[in-house]
């Protein structure tokens, strides 16, 4: 009997299992490749101020896991219009991904927690249940006091659970390329966003401050077929001689959370329990805040002073209100059409956009920094 099971050894259940290791709770990670962090498939842009939060920053520098520091990003829409938010200094970085998760699931290992891999979990139970298959596909039960799903966003084992969607799932593909040459007027510390699907976006973003690498990438359900030509196209467009390094897929979470995170004696963390940003789907400092809360509801359940749903409560207060912001700028956006996107964007003063000062992660404040002055001079002419 464990005092924790984890299902998932990505970035999140991994910062969960290092999180209840230093509380000295027993945690066994259970992770069904081979290798922690491979495949990936996460395009790597995270917000400084997100990191800080999590208390990662720091650590991530010390290490050389950071890529490159990203300070502004430009918007383009279908007609080619487009807008620029420059926040004249490093908002953002670019992780290396696959190394950083295997740097989190090592220092688990370092406080004691137990990796297994190539080990699949059939089924989880709200009993504190797992049915699992091994490297030699020996089939038995493992039970744990509680189970913490970060298995990512399939929620293969969650299915048919109370509150439990999967909305907002959709496919991804991004390339890493090698340029041959320097793409002009793109600086090196910018991302740039295109509006050309219906659902989502495609982006393109720089690997390393001397523009040689870059990463291109979409996600889409409505394009998903068309996803690579629509990467591919966008790179030739942007580069033209190029090399592809790598190609991965993936999923990326838009939906906003499930609507529950608990059931007895499983809790879901990450991707899972749709932890990830709506506007772009990026699930690193939720994720992360979520693995934080998690761990430390965790402990003291099994300390006997709180219950599991407080993690779900605790959840809520703190950022209910920030994803609820974002859920609507996403509705918004998959509600337009292409032509609307243009019209909307001839109603917002382009200085109002570009002087957007706000939190990378926690874009409450962006949409109300937005609002308020345009608000405000509806009133003054009123």
């Amino acid at each position: 009997m464990f005092e924790a099971v984890i299902v998932g050894a990505g970035f999140v259940g991994s910062l969960t299992a290092l999180e209840l290791a230093k509380r000295g709770i027993d945690v066994l990670l259970f992770e069904e490749h081979k290798k922690v962090g491979e495949p990936p498939h996460c395009a790597g842009l995270v917000g400084i101020s997100g990191l800080k939060r999590i208390n990662l920053f720091d650590e991530l520098k010390k290490e050389g896991l950071i890529l490159n520091y990203i300070s502004s990003a430009r918007f383009y829409t279908p007609s080619g219009r487009s807008f620029k938010i420059d926040a004249r200094k490093p908002i953002a970085v670019v992780l290396d991904r696959v190394t950083m998760d295997k740097y989190i699931a090592g220092r688990a290992l370092d406080f004691g927690a137990e990796i297994k891999l190539l080990t699949r979990v059939l089924s989880i139970s709200p009993n504190g249940e797992a049915k699992i298959r091994g490297r030699n596909s020996h089939k038995e039960t493992v039970r744990a006091n509680v189970i913490i799903d970060a298995e990512g966003a399939t929620r293969r084992l969650l299915r048919g659970f109370p509150g439990v969607h999967m909305r907002g799932i959709l496919p991804a593909f991004q390339v890493d390329i090698r340029s041959f040459t320097l793409p002009r007027d793109f600086p090196h510390d910018s991302v740039e966003v295109f509006f050309i699907v219906p659902d989502f976006f495609a982006w393109i973003i720089p690997l390393d401050p001397i523009g040689r690498a870059w990463r291109v990438g979409a996600a889409s359900r409505k394009n998903a077929k068309k996803l690579r030509k629509i990467v591919i196209n966008i790179a030739k467009r942007r580069f033209g001689n190029f090399s592809i390094e790598k190609s991965f897929g993936g999923l990326v979470v838009s939906g906003g959370p499930i609507k529950r995170f608990h059931w007895n004696r499983i809790i879901a963390v990450g991707d899972s329990a749709g932890q990830t940003k709506p506007t772009t789907g990026g699930g690193v400092v939720f994720g992360g805040l979520g693995a934080i809360i998690a761990s430390r509801v965790v402990t003291g359940f099994l300390d006997n002073t709180i219950s599991l749903d407080a993690y779900e409560k605790i959840w809520n207060t703190f950022m209910r209100s920030n994803i609820n912001a974002m859920l609507l700028l996403r509705k918004t956006y998959n509600t337009l059409t292409h032509r609307g996107m243009d019209v909307l964007l001839r109603f917002i003063p382009k200085p109002l956009i570009s002087n957007i000062r706000s939190d990378f992660d926690f874009q409450l404040y962006a949409l109300i920094s937005l609002l308020i002055p345009m608000l405000s001079s509806k009133i003054a002419k009123f």
